[in-house]
């Protein structure tokens, strides 16, 4: 007769993937208890029933993991900024386009958000950790089609709307405090649901860069 405890092969477990498991039951402890410090792999380890010892078969500690999740949103971010970015020929369509993708993901993904920008990622980690190569080339990937929509809005727009540095960080500003503000409950105390302000962040980003005088831009809040 076949023992009942066989042995389980590491990362197997009765959740059939421990490492995908780990990453979720992070980014569920971190929406529950409103912050990333709530997650250590112990209280992973708890909450998924396994051995303390069973994370890292996958995580060497608590700052790989979240890297990973850094990793994982940067990547899901990046490709969601490309595709509103692609979508959009005209400058100031597509400098909108992206803006509002940048709100949709970040209120989408509120879990994710607080690790990608919290303090020493995606530059580095804390404890000496260097960051994961993954992570810093996804960050960058993200950033780099901001910069791409802030250069084409800049060299079509007929009057003076500063460096393309600072309107990318203009509009980085302004699209994350947005989001953060609705992510963090004030927000929402103004605006009776998601899609009613989802509209007007996409008005406000297209005001935003009036200046660029393209009147094409309004399809943005389509």
């Amino acid at each position: 007769m076949r023992s009942a405890l066989r042995r389980k092969r590491p990362g197997h477990y009765h959740h059939g993937d421990l490492r995908r498991a780990l990453i979720d039951a992070a980014l569920r402890l971190i929406e529950e208890e409103g912050g990333v410090a709530a997650v250590t792999t112990r209280a992973l380890a708890r909450r998924l029933g396994v051995s303390h010892a069973a994370p890292a078969y996958h995580f060497r500690d608590r700052e790989a993991l979240l890297a990973e999740v850094a990793t994982e949103g940067f990547r899901v971010f990046a490709d969601a900024l490309e595709a509103a970015a692609h979508a959009e020929p005209d400058p100031h369509a597509r400098f909108c386009a992206v803006g509002l993708a940048y709100v949709r993901f970040a209120i989408g993904h509120p879990s994710h958000l607080r690790v990608m920008f919290g303090r020493g990622l995606p530059e580095g980690l804390p404890d000496g950790h260097a960051p994961p190569p993954a992570l810093l080339g996804e960050g960058a990937r993200a950033y780099q089609v901001l910069l791409d929509a802030s250069s084409a809005l800049v060299a079509s727009s007929p009057t003076p709307i500063g460096s393309v540095d600072e309107v990318a960080f203009a509009a980085w500003s302004l699209v994350h405090g947005m989001a953060v503000l609705w992510n963090d409950g004030p927000a929402r105390q103004a605006f009776a649901s998601r899609e009613l302000f989802e509209q007007a962040a996409a008005r406000i980003i297209g005001r935003s860069t009036c200046g660029a005088g393209r009147q094409s831009g309004r399809r943005a809040g389509r």
